[in-house]
């Protein structure tokens, strides 16, 4: 009995001494979780006060209205934006001092922040925005980082000696020992301005306040891509705007006509009206003439001003119409006209079908269908509305066939939704949609603005004939869905032809897997070990979950010329293998590669543009950038309907198609 006490009270000991051993390690893990949420804070604020910084610093902006709470200002801008100032208390990182120069450029600790050299401007100049800096901490909290392209990459804070920026609240130089990011911050004696006094700066920065000035264009619900607002030549498009003030002035590019009605006197809201120039050729390229509509509110002496781009594109009903009245229509550089191709067919319910070479312009009501079984040298067809796409299904091969009377060689596929699911070849057996079917290289093959639908295991085009090729291939604008289980998918495959191919061109297109977190792999855009290509162009191309063997999207030979820019790669599921761009025997000699990026999410397996290293490219050709934040997040990430819109921040990428 006094053995089983014995044992209780050595049990019950035990289990108080693990509770109080859990119990610290709890307040340890709770103390460690507050400290890291606390940093975190911090680092926010800084962030968030170089934001508001930089907005201020912009101009054409008033204060409409202004809270404080706990030391943090919310400023209410005329132009209907909010930004934030935090003034903070002591901390436990060191801010580092921040200023802005008699240049508009960013000081940090009485130096100027460069990148590559070149001062970050805080105050845009002519043609160029101001750029706001991010910071954060290195991964052991020690020294400040800078971002120069919102987190994308990230470098070190440097002083005037060279030295890495402490972020360690220790009472050494080179920064603020508070989280205090201004010398003062409030509103002056007279009430009239916001003013701002940042450390080490003699001048202070001052806002007017002016509580009825307002100045708003609220974004358009349609007709917005990536920062343009793009509306039809000679229609007239609307948005709201909300206006407050003494006088009212709107002002257009050359050829464009705004205008702004009567606001309501207690929403203030008006309606901003713009009409796009007409054309003057009716072509279906979009048209160049794009700029600022500028939108100015005055009180007394004090004004607000917003801007809205825009930008003039071609809406066509019909142009079969166009050609018929002698116009001509450029697609893919080649200029389409009567005189050129002569007499055109309207595709029609009552003549629905494709059975011989010509000039075809399908209605967008019609389902048309390919049936023809001859090979053709010229072959155009046309979706006839610029405003949406129509059907063909092809039902048998598009056999493309130059012959000594007919030598220049042209299939052009425009605004079409190519459905190639069920294509037959001469055996009645599922192939690919398009054959080159005679020696030597075929003119042009163009495919502009068409939904590309391929048959399961085949690719677009098929030549293994080394005495067969393509002078000129051109994808333009174009979204083809691969499925997940349609592994090795490729658009010009050539197995072991050593032809020579001219010039390759894939420019704003958007691969995609259409199934929800899965992948397509082994994709190639072509696929060629012994062939040749004289010039290749890839940019802004959007691949979304579509991977590549370790044979990369493009397997050739040679390819002396390349031009490689602006690509967008979203890789989330995981990847087999680390993929790439180009794998080739022979490094290229010409050409432009950079501004490229890539998203691997958790991805441990690596994307590159040159199989073997950037070291197999061409002098200055630069490496995908991996970025670490999702491109799409914020933007258009829409996998049933194929639309994929980056974010603002990485707009320039990957492919423009709503």
């Amino acid at each position: 009995m006094n053995y089983f006490k014995s044992f209780l009270l050595t049990a019950f000991a035990l289990f108080t001494l693990a509770a109080c051993n859990t119990d610290d390690l709890r307040d340890d893990v709770d103390n460690l979780k507050g400290r890291v949420e606390s940093l975190e804070a911090q680092i926010n604020l800084l962030n968030d006060n170089m934001t508001a910084i930089k907005r201020l610093l912009e101009g054409g902006q008033t204060i409409t209205e202004i809270t404080q709470t706990n030391g943090t200002y919310t400023l209410k801008l005329s132009g209907g934006e909010t930004v934030t100032l935090t003034q903070g208390s002591a901390g436990e990182i060191k801010y580092p001092e921040i200023s802005v120069n008699d240049e508009g450029q960013w000081v940090v600790n009485g130096e100027v922040l460069t990148q590559n050299g070149v001062p970050v401007q805080a105050v845009g100049t002519p043609g160029n925005d101001g750029i706001t800096p991010k910071f954060r901490l290195t991964d052991d909290g020690s020294y400040w980082q800078v971002s120069y392209d919102n987190g994308t990459s990230w470098q070190d804070v440097l002083d005037e000696s060279g030295n890495k920026v402490s972020a360690v609240n220790n009472g050494s130089s080179g920064g603020s020992n508070t989280d205090t990011f201004f010398e003062s911050a409030g509103i002056d004696e007279s009430g009239d301005f916001f003013v701002i006094q940042l450390k080490g700066q003699t001048e202070s920065i001052s806002i007017p306040i002016v509580k009825d000035l307002l100045c708003e264009i609220i974004e358009p619900a349609e007709g917005m891509n990536k920062g343009y607002w793009e509306i039809g030549t000679g229609a007239t498009a609307t948005t709201t705007v909300k206006v407050k003030g003494d006088n009212i002035i709107v002002t257009a590019p050359a050829g464009w006509v705004a205008t702004i009605s009567e606001p309501d006197t207690e929403t203030n809201e008006a309606t901003l009206s713009i009409t796009a120039p007409a054309s003057t050729i009716k072509t279906r390229a979009t048209a160049d003439n794009s700029s600022d509509v500028t939108l100015q509110v005055n009180k007394g002496a004090n004004w607000a001003v917003a801007k809205i781009q825009v930008k003039a594109i071609e809406i066509i009903d019909s142009y079969y119409a166009l050609y018929e009245a002698g116009e001509t229509i450029t697609i893919g550089g080649i200029n389409v006209n009567k005189d050129t191709f002569g007499e055109a067919t309207l595709i029609t319910t009552e003549n629905p079908n494709i059975t011989n070479k010509g000039i075809y312009f399908i209605s967008p009501e019609v389902e048309a269908e390919y049936t023809a079984s001859g090979g053709y040298a010229q072959l155009i067809i046309i979706g006839n509305s610029s405003t949406q796409k129509s059907q063909l299904k092809v039902s048998s091969q598009i056999k493309l066939v130059e012959t000594a009377s007919d030598a220049s060689g042209i299939f052009i596929c425009q605004n079409i939704t190519l459905d190639a699911r069920n294509t037959l070849n001469a055996e009645n057996k599922t192939s690919y949609p398009i054959v080159q079917n005679k020696n030597g290289a075929f003119g042009s093959i163009i495919l502009q603005d068409c939904h590309i639908l391929l048959p399961k295991g085949q690719p677009l085009s098929y030549i293994s004939n080394s005495n067969r090729s393509i002078d000129y291939f051109l994808m333009e604008n174009c979204v083809v869905p691969i499925s997940s289980t349609d592994n090795n998918k490729f658009i010009l495959s050539l197995s072991t032809s050593t032809a020579a191919y001219n010039k390759v061109s894939f420019k704003n297109n958007i691969f995609y897997c259409v199934d929800e977190g899965k992948s397509a792999t082994g994709f190639k855009l072509m696929n060629g070990e012994k062939a040749t290509a004289t010039e290749f162009t890839l940019t802004n191309n959007t691949f979304v979950n579509v991977y590549t063997a370790t044979t990369f999207y493009v397997y050739l030979t040679s390819l002396p010329n390349i031009h490689i820019t602006h690509n967008l790669i979203y890789a989330k599921p995981a990847m087999p293998n680390n993929c790439g761009i180009f794998r080739l025997t022979n490094n290229p000699e010409s050409g432009e590669c950079n501004s490229n990026i890539c998203y691997k999410a958790e991805n441990t397996n690596n994307w590159q543009i040159f199989f073997g290293g950037i070291g197999k490219g061409m002098d200055g050709a630069e490496e995908v950038n991996i970025i670490t934040s999702d491109p799409f997040e914020g933007g258009t990430f829409d996998i049933a309907n194929g639309v994929f819109i980056p974010n603002a921040e990485f707009a320039e990428y990957g492919a423009s198609i709503n």
